[in-house]
């Protein structure tokens, strides 16, 4: 069983080394801070990780797998504190 994802950009080898030293990676054009990785599974679902962003002025969560390259892949994002503003 496979989940559709939309390609990130984001290897995993990156992401790992940003989330470590408060750094940034490339994503969708620009330089944002990785300030979370989790890793997520449960008992009905495939493993997958949330990264969590600091675009500047929101921050960003996508729920992501890693295909055959280390490539995240999105399945999901939303906006974690779009509710406090």
């Amino acid at each position: 069983m496979t989940e559709e994802g939309r390609p990130t950009g984001l290897q995993y080898e990156d992401v790992v080394k940003a989330a470590t030293s408060s750094g940034t990676v490339e994503f969708e054009g620009r330089q944002v801070r990785v300030v979370g990785l989790q890793e997520r599974s449960g008992l009905f679902e495939l493993p997958s990780q949330r990264i969590t962003l600091d675009l500047g002025e929101e921050y960003l969560a996508l729920t992501c797998y890693l295909n055959d390259d280390d490539e995240f892949m999105e399945t999901s994002r939303d906006h974690p504190f779009e509710d406090a503003r």
